[in-house]
C-alpha cells in the first residue's frame, strides 16, 4: 500500500465525522505525507501519521480550529451512551425516533409493512411505593431483557418513557407482530418475574398506506395500549391503522 494511501485511511480514522470528496482525501494524505517526512527532518526522529495528520490539520490548513482529541474507542463509546438508555441497554427516545421516521421512508420506498409495538409496565407506581425505586429498577431490567431476548436481528427496542418501551419491528404484519410479543412475555415468565407483568399495544403499518406518519402510528399504538391496561393488563391489544 502507497503512503498516501496509508494516510488516507490515517484521515478517515483520525477525524471519521470529517466530510472530505476523495480528490480532497487524497491531496491532504499527500500533503500530510509531506509534512510527516518535513517534521521527521526536522526533528531528528521518525514522527508517526497520526501526530502528523492532527498537526497539519491544526497549524497548516487550518482545517482543525481548538480541536478535543479523542481516541478513537473513547468516541464510540461516547456515541453509544448517547443513543443508549443506561438502565436498560436499549436505545433512548432520541435513537428511536429517528430510526422509526427511517423504517417508515424505507416501507413507503420498497412496498413493504412494518409494524410498532408499545409495551408498558403494569403497576409499576405501586411496586415503587411499596418496595421502592431499586425494585422499579430491577422490574425495568427484566423487562428490558425480556424484549432483548424476543428480538430479532432487524428489530429496534427502545426505552422511550419511565417504565414505557417501543419495538419498531420491520417487515412484520400485525399477525407475525402479535407472536413477537408472545414471544417477549414468554421470555419475562420464564425469568420468574412473577410480580411484573406488561401490557402491550401493537399497529400495522400496512404497505398501501403510502403516507404514513411516525406520530399517527405512534398515537393508534398507544391507544391500543390504553385498551390492554384498561381491560386489566398483562396482555397486548392491536390496534387498527386509520384508512387513508
Amino acid at each position: 500500500m502507497r503512503k498516501e494511501e496509508q494516510h488516507s485511511q490515517t484521515l478517515q480514522r483520525v477525524f471519521p465525522h470529517a466530510r472530505f470528496s476523495e480528490r480532497e482525501a487524497a491531496d491532504r494524505a499527500q500533503a500530510i505525507e509531506a509534512h510527516r517526512r518535513d517534521l521527521g527532518s526536522r526533528l531528528g526522529r521518525n514522527v508517526g501519521a497520526v501526530v502528523a495528520a492532527v498537526d497539519y490539520m491544526l497549524n497548516i490548513s487550518g482545517d482543525l480550529v481548538a480541536p478535543t482529541i479523542v481516541e478513537h474507542e473513547e468516541l464510540e463509546q461516547l456515541e453509544h451512551r448517547s443513543i443508549t438508555d443506561p438502565l436498560t441497554g436499549l436505545y433512548n427516545r432520541y435513537h428511536f425516533d429517528a430510526a422509526l421516521q427511517r423504517e417508515i421512508a424505507r416501507c413507503r420506498r420498497y412496498g413493504v409493512t412494518l409494524s410498532l409495538l408499545l409495551v408498558d409496565i403494569d403497576r409499576l407506581k405501586p411496586l415503587n411505593d411499596r418496595w421502592g425505586h431499586q425494585a422499579g429498577d430491577r422490574a425495568l431490567s427484566r423487562v428490558s431483557a425480556a424484549i432483548q431476548k424476543g428480538l430479532r436481528g432487524t428489530d429496534i427496542a427502545a426505552r422511550i418513557g419511565g417504565d414505557e418501551f417501543a419495538i419498531i419491528l420491520p417487515d412484520t404484519d400485525a399477525v407475525a407482530g402479535l407472536i413477537v410479543a408472545a414471544r417477549m412475555r414468554r421470555h419475562l415468565v420464564e425469568d420468574g418475574s412473577t410480580m411484573v407483568t406488561v401490557s402491550g399495544g401493537l399497529v400495522e403499518l400496512p404497505r398501501e398506506v403510502v403516507q404514513g406518519s411516525g406520530t399517527q402510528l405512534m398515537a393508534t399504538a398507544d391507544v391500543a395500549l390504553y385498551a390492554a391496561k384498561k381491560s386489566g393488563g398483562n396482555c397486548v391489544v392491536q390496534g387498527e391503522y386509520p384508512a387513508a
